[in-house]
């Protein structure tokens, strides 16, 4: 699939910017006072719809270096932004992570949102280490409500350590956002999830579609169509969807945490002619370009 069909060049500009030049277009979206800072590093899991080399063992010169990440802050001494979401391939597991956080408070920064996958909150104390040092809001994942699918999702063994992570971050005052795609393995499960992380870390479960990798997966295959969609989500699951149109189940509450939020703004978006009479054109962001080229959707 190419890439114009998957990445949308604003979003890759937004976490490029600096943290003043990020302000204008984060105020048009509709986000706060904000910072977002990507962060680049090897990822610890193995997802079939992401692991490449890039992302599972890049090289050195493709992790973010820390000269970097420092003269980016240093801007928020005289902006005094308050927020600032750490995203990227596991921030966590960078080599210059207890620094970036130090650093991070030291420029201003009070409260911190990280992308994570929860595996490094497994280690003890170091959910409170994170509090301690600004994190208040981890956006991590979750596929489903059992180890076993969860862990064919990821690649390896990682439900029961997530879970613990997780369960360790909200013990520590943190609040814990967790969010999964819509997959056609797991869509039957959905209920089930929603009402686990509900129960566990008493927020509601973001459902999101997923974004293609160049030809890591057949999109068509694994990912459901809008009418499994919205007959899976027809008994008003607990959750709420980030990505989709806003005439996809309009029933269901939208909203994820800001670090996904942003990041599904990264897939490339498209209208049907069916969109240009609608009143809510305005405030939703299109069909997924990915989709109409996989032909996933119906028109309105």
């Amino acid at each position: 699939m190419a890439r114009e069909n998957y990445e949308d060049p604003r979003v890759l500009a937004l976490l490029a910017a600096s943290l003043a030049a990020q302000q204008p277009t984060l105020a048009s979206w509709g986000v706060g006072s904000t910072g977002v800072r990507l962060v680049m590093n090897a990822c610890e899991s193995r997802c079939f719809f992401c692991a490449n080399p890039g992302v599972t063992n890049p090289p050195p010169s493709a992790i973010t270096p820390w000269s970097e990440l420092q003269r980016w802050l240093e801007e928020n001494r005289s902006l005094r932004l308050r927020r600032l979401c750490l995203v990227g391939t596991e921030p966590a597991r960078h080599p210059d992570f207890e620094r970036l956080l130090e650093r991070a408070r030291d420029v201003g920064f009070e409260e911190l949102e990280l992308m994570t996958s929860g595996l490094r909150l497994a280690e003890p104390g170091e959910a409170e280490r994170w509090a301690e040092r600004g994190v208040v809001t981890i956006a991590s994942p979750l596929y489903a409500g059992e180890a076993e699918l969860h862990d064919q999702v990821v690649g390896h063994a990682a439900f029961e350590r997530t879970v613990a992570g997780l369960s360790s971050a909200r013990a520590a005052g943190i609040e814990v956002r967790v969010h999964t795609l819509a997959l056609r393995r797991t869509l039957g499960r959905l209920p089930r999830l929603a009402a686990f992380v509900r129960e566990r870390f008493g927020t509601r479960l973001a459902l999101a579609p997923v974004r293609p990798k160049e030809q890591l997966f057949d999109y068509a295959r694994e990912v459901p169509s809008w009418d499994a969609l919205e007959a899976a989500l027809d008994g008003e699951p607990d959750l709420s969807l980030v990505g989709f149109p806003l005439c996809l189940a309009p029933h269901v509450t939208r909203g994820a945490a800001t670090s996904i939020e942003l990041y599904f703004r990264g897939q490339a978006r498209r209208w049907l002619p069916e969109c240009e009479p609608c009143a809510e054109r305005e405030r939703c962001g299109g069909v997924l370009a990915a989709e109409l080229v996989a032909a996933r959707v119906r028109p309105r």
